[in-house]
């Protein structure tokens, strides 16, 4: 990758960020009334978490992109930038997340007696299975994947894709699905950052599935 090229790509992914912490601010802070002391755990949290989901979408999907005709960061080191971005962005994610795992901020998560609810567990059980085949999927090609041909042909394969996909659709559905439908209770008239997150991954199931 040259220079000029790396530096686009790094400029896309803070692009990403930016924007997509600015929905979060937007929705939660100034139309949703959430106090800023929240703002560096929780609510940033939520722009973290949409743009780690953007950019592993995007760069799972750059090879059927290209079958449309969309050649965005068709480069192999392109596609890494931007898997990388996405992989350190969920670790943020997860450790943000583990900081306020209580009631208090994720209801949907406990019963009344503190134990995980069965939504919570799902969610939680399909977020962590996605993050470790997110850490094998991205150790595998160091070294650019020298020893490994047979693990990296499985992780590129469809079946594996697809199932990175599905699970990250668990983990949200599970996570926000109890507010997508009621559209009088969206902060300012914008929809829950999961159900934008979710649609992302949706689109590139989609796109996987059919054009892969």
């Amino acid at each position: 990758m040259t220079k000029k090229n790396k530096g686009n790509s790094l400029g896309f992914i803070i692009l990403i960020v930016i924007l997509a912490t600015a929905y979060a601010v937007l929705r939660y802070h100034i139309m949703g009334g959430i106090p800023w002391k929240d703002f560096p755990v929780f609510v940033l949290n939520k722009g973290v978490s949409l743009a780690a989901i953007t950019l592993l979408t995007l760069s799972i999907s750059i090879r059927p992109l290209s079958t449309l005709g969309i050649s965005i960061y068709a480069t192999r080191s392109g596609k890494k930038l931007l898997g990388v971005a996405g992989l350190l962005l969920t670790i943020l994610h997860v450790l943000l997340s583990f900081l306020i795992l209580n009631p208090n901020y994720f209801q949907v998560f406990f019963e009344e007696d503190g134990t995980l609810s069965g939504r919570g567990s799902i969610s939680l059980l399909a977020g962590g299975l996605s993050f470790i085949m997110l850490v094998v999927y991205h150790q595998c090609f160091n070294n650019g994947g020298v020893g490994k041909e047979q693990l990296v042909q499985f992780l590129i394969s469809k079946k594996f894709i697809l199932s990175l996909l599905f699970l990250f659709g668990v983990h949200l559905f599970y996570l926000g699905y109890h507010n997508w439908f009621s559209t009088a209770n969206w902060k300012g008239g914008l929809p829950p950052i999961t159900l934008v997150s979710f649609v992302v991954v949706l689109l590139g199931l989609l796109l996987n599935l059919f054009r892969r």
